[in-house]
């Protein structure tokens, strides 16, 4: 069975906006998806925040052809009122770091949690990586 986890949006938006050196890590990572070695999960609210910034860059089609092509091999999971209210009382130091844990965990087949801000989820009860340590683990 193949393992799935889920990125929070520094992750993609290093793949997607090319931002080195963080790239390298995040090409790797979204490869192992693509090859279907891994499930990529990533949140619906990624989904707007992702749009927003890439749409600066590579204009709104450009932005939606390339959340196309990440749909092509990743899951989104909602964000609903359970999630914000969890959120909230969660007491981590990120507001949108905590809708993205209470989002990940809401699928239980989530093994942890890929991300540049480890100390963001201090709190987590799942497993949380940075990508390089993500890499060194499991590929």
């Amino acid at each position: 069975m193949v393992s799935s986890f889920f990125l929070d949006s520094d992750v993609i938006l290093d793949f997607l906006l090319d931002r080195n050196p963080f790239n390298f890590s995040a090409d790797e990572i979204f490869e192992e998806g693509y090859n279907r070695n891994i499930q990529i999960f990533f949140s619906s609210l990624t989904v707007a925040n992702i749009h927003y910034l890439l749409r600066k860059q590579y204009g709104n089609d450009g932005a939606l052809n390339k959340i196309a092509e990440l749909l092509s091999f990743c899951q989104i999971l909602p964000v609903t009122e359970k999630e914000i209210f969890d959120a909230i009382k969660s007491g981590f130091s990120d507001f949108e770091d905590a809708i993205q844990y209470f989002t990940a965990i809401q699928n239980s087949d989530i093994k942890g949690i890929i991300t540049r801000n480890l100390s963001d989820y201090k709190k987590s009860k799942i497993p949380v990586f940075s990508p390089e340590s993500f890499l060194s683990t499991f590929k």
